[in-house]
């Protein structure tokens, strides 16, 4: 079950990123990060009233500092897209994204996955890179990858400490996550802008659809966790959001298929496979 909802949340991380390519390529990528964590924070309260708990003030804070991560993290990965493309960016982030809690769940958690396991975990890290990667990096695109390296690695601590909110907190986590994501979209983009939305309707709308994509991803990930997932496991699966990406990409946008891509796909679907399996 924890692997079916970390793949839930790697689809709806994919359909957002796939819609963020495209708008952070014409509006300020500040006011489309604002823009998401508004329609993310109406969401998620209603995620709170109906999934009921009990947290703990460690939940909260927890919960809180996850909000200051994640609203860094979208920033930071947002700008990238606009600076190096997702094409370029995106599989940069998702390995140090990924990476990172897989390190802390072994390192300091303590957890041994089995063997099945670890070779997943591994196919799971390469296949990451090998079906979002492409090639076309320019000079220009330098900046971009390190801020996709700096994202990639907030979003890895932001794994973590969704990781560490208890099984017994509800929703209210969330919704406190999502709060204070949203309130520091919005006061860098009122410091770096004019605006804190987008001007052009569509633009708004499309980043309003991300925050409803980024909210599913946040509640399926932590109910992949909650169902008894380790952290390891769940942030690798529900990192290859990047192969969602490059299949839309395709089917939608008529984007080139490398064949490297090809076997980056079809090595997701084994890590998953092997992940299942142990």
């Amino acid at each position: 079950m924890s692997v079916l909802l970390a793949m839930m949340s790697t689809i709806s991380i994919g359909m957002g990123e796939f819609v963020a390519g495209g708008v952070t390529a014409r509006a300020r990528s500040h006011e489309v990060t604002a823009t998401m964590f508004l329609t993310g924070t109406a969401s998620m309260v209603v995620v709170a009233l109906f999934w009921s708990g009990d947290p703990t003030n460690g939940d909260l804070a927890y919960g809180a500092l996850a909000g200051v991560a994640n609203g860094l993290g979208i920033l930071l990965l947002y700008r990238s897209y606009a600076t190096a493309t997702v094409r370029v960016a995106a599989p940069t982030a998702a390995v140090i994204m990924s990476a990172v809690p897989v390190g802390w769940d072994v390192l300091i958690s303590g957890n041994s996955p089995s063997p099945i396991v670890s070779v997943g975990l591994v196919v799971g890290l390469a296949a990451i890179g090998l079906s979002s990667y492409s090639p076309g990096a320019s000079a220009i695109a330098t900046n971009g990858v390190r801020l996709a390296v700096v994202g990639g690695a907030v979003f890895g601590v932001l794994f973590i400490l969704l990781s560490q909110i208890g099984d017994d907190a509800g929703g209210t986590p969330l919704l406190l996550q999502r709060t204070v994501g949203f309130l520091l979209a919005v006061a860098v983009a009122r410091a770096t802008g004019p605006r804190i939305f987008p001007p052009l309707r569509r633009d708004f709308l499309q980043s309003c659809l991300i925050g409803l994509f980024a909210a599913a991803a946040i509640v399926t990930f932590v109910l992949a966790l909650q169902t008894g997932g380790n952290l390891a496991v769940v942030s690798v699966v529900g990192s290859q959001y990047a192969a969602v990406a490059v299949l839309l990409g395709i089917v939608f946008r008529g984007e080139h298929l490398w064949w490297w891509q090809g076997v980056g796909l079809a090595g997701a679907s084994l890590a998953v496979a092997l992940i299942s399996l142990g």
